[in-house]
């Protein structure tokens, strides 16, 4: 079903600061992203029900590797999450449900509260940071990381105009890097170095150096060229 329009401003300012936990070993969720989920365990459909009753929040946690043998219980999860809001949800016949989660603030975990059948924490909310003295240099990173996504510029945008709709015209630089990293398609330990920087201009630096990564294994996995004369 289709849920209420978000309130971003409202949801923060009333954040308990507790919240269910849903521990994933490839999914890193970003502010102002949808994730789609499928929630089919029965310990998270019981959070699920739970947080539609509640503040309607889920952090979206990374498993630290390692994970495998102590999946049914309660295994490490690194500290910094992205705390998203439940956009819709559709519970199926089974029990399951569907859901699309849009990421609202980073946090940090900062302890682990007791909790049955599913893990809750306690978080800080985390709010990135900007030096104005360095304007420049941002803005040149910027352009760098667009520079390197030119087939995804459009994705960018729809994300960027989707983060207007929620928060309102503007959200500086850091909405956009977070878009820019969205739109890069990186991989999970990427994805999460990017959450877990609260310096937009490092944040910048850090998704410059995972395209060079993802570019030079591209050009890695490409087969030899060949010289025609040869053939």
């Amino acid at each position: 079903m289709a849920d209420a329009p978000l309130d971003a401003d409202r949801i923060l300012a009333e954040f308990s600061g507790e919240v269910p936990v849903f521990p994933l070993p490839s999914l890193v969720l970003l502010p102002d992203v949808v994730a789609p989920l499928h929630i089919f365990e029965d310990r998270y459909r019981q959070m699920v029900a739970d947080a539609l009753d509640g503040e309607r929040l889920i952090a979206m946690a990374l498993l630290q590797p390692g994970w495998e043998p102590q999946y049914e219980g309660a295994p490490p999860i690194y500290e910094r999450v992205c705390v998203g809001s439940i956009v819709s949800h559709e519970q199926l016949s089974d029990g399951r449900y569907k859901l699309l989660l849009y990421g609202l603030f980073r946090a940090k975990v900062v302890a682990e509260i007791a909790s049955e059948p599913y893990r809750r924490v306690r978080v800080e909310v985390v709010p990135e940071t900007t030096d104005p003295r360095r304007a420049a240099e941002l803005d040149v990173r910027l352009h760098a990381v667009l520079d390197r996504l030119p087939g995804r510029r459009g994705h960018v945008g729809r994300l960027r105009q989707l983060a207007e709709k929620v928060r309102g015209v503007g959200g500086g630089p850091g909405r956009l890097a977070d878009a820019a990293a969205e739109a890069a398609d990186l991989g999970p330990e990427d994805r999460y170095k990017i959450l877990a920087e609260d310096d937009v201009l490092a944040r910048l630096s850090v998704l410059l150096d995972a395209l060079d990564r993802k570019a030079r294994s591209a050009d890695e996995t490409l087969p030899p060229r060949t010289d025609p004369r040869l053939n």
